[in-house]
């Protein structure tokens, strides 16, 4: 195991970003043009900080792989970092184009867990990276069947990425994100909220009660309608619309965010139209 005088070195080894940095030196800049501070002011400055020096530490977990790594291997300080990038590649085929990055749990102290929910995104990888290959060599078969120039076909692109929402000790909460690219833009987005004490994939039940529907219908109408107020030329499906179209408010899919507070999440389209994107909204109880 890594001492904490081999984290040190990992860290001092890390290139931080110009304007990273640039942000660092204007603030001690400022802060040295002002050495007569009276004391009841010290607390304040000391939280700044620590504060600003916490934004750099998570920074480097979520952007360096290399010093998220070491950190794991630090006792206390380990179970910070449990989502990190497994794979990463770009393919060219003759057909379309692939950008994979793929993420890895690792270090819940939960080794089952690992391995179902690593399985389970490699699975889901595979499944829609075969299926865009299969999509992409009928469209290109079609397009030159009706006269197409090959030199001119626009070759389709897949992006699979992921984003984490909250690793906060006890629950881990990140995103899968498929995103195609060809004639238009699309995308999808898969839901990984997983409790690290007991390895259970978090419902909204869960986290909000068995009346989870009825709370969040309201919570999302509520902030339907602040919207509606601040943006005239925003649109929402009412009720009987969705009801028309099938689907519904109380049951979307949903990450959590850095403060623990469940997002809901509803695709383009799904509840309004289409220049409206996707729509998120935070659930407080």
């Amino acid at each position: 195991m890594k001492s904490v005088r081999d984290a040190k070195d990992i860290y001092d080894a890390i290139e931080v970003p110009q304007e990273l940095g640039e942000t660092v030196r204007v603030a001690a800049r400022s802060a040295t043009r002002k050495p007569k501070l009276v004391r009841r002011h010290a607390v304040r400055y000391t939280a700044c900080a620590a504060a600003a020096c916490l934004v750099l530490f998570v920074t480097a977990l979520n952007t360096i792989p290399a010093f998220a790594s070491g950190v794991s291997e630090i006792p206390v300080l380990g179970r910070i970092a449990q989502v990190l990038t497994f794979a990463e590649y770009e393919r060219q085929g003759e057909n379309e184009t692939l950008i994979v990055r793929q993420p890895k749990l690792s270090n819940t102290g939960n080794t089952e867990l690992e391995k179902r929910i690593n399985l389970e995104i490699q699975r889901k990888i595979d499944a829609l990276v075969k299926t865009f290959q299969e999509q992409a060599e009928q469209a290109k078969q079609l397009y030159l069947e009706n006269g197409g120039d090959e030199d001119e076909y626009m070759i389709p692109e897949i992006n699979i990425d992921y984003r984490l929402h909250c690793n906060n000790g006890s629950v881990v909460s990140f995103v899968l994100i498929k995103s195609e690219t060809h004639a238009s833009y699309y995308e999808e987005q898969y839901y990984y909220n997983i409790d690290l004490e007991t390895g259970k994939e978090l419902t909204l039940r869960d986290l909000l009660g068995p009346n989870y529907k009825e709370i969040v219908r309201q919570r999302v109408r509520q902030q339907i309608e602040e919207r509606k107020e601040k943006d005239p030329d925003a649109y929402f499906y009412s009720e009987e619309e969705l009801a028309s179209f099938g689907m519904t408010l109380d049951d979307p899919g949903f990450y959590l965010n850095e403060k623990g507070n469940v997002v809901v999440v509803y695709p383009k389209y799904e509840i309004a139209p289409g220049y409206m994107g996707i729509q998120e909204f935070e659930i407080t109880q």
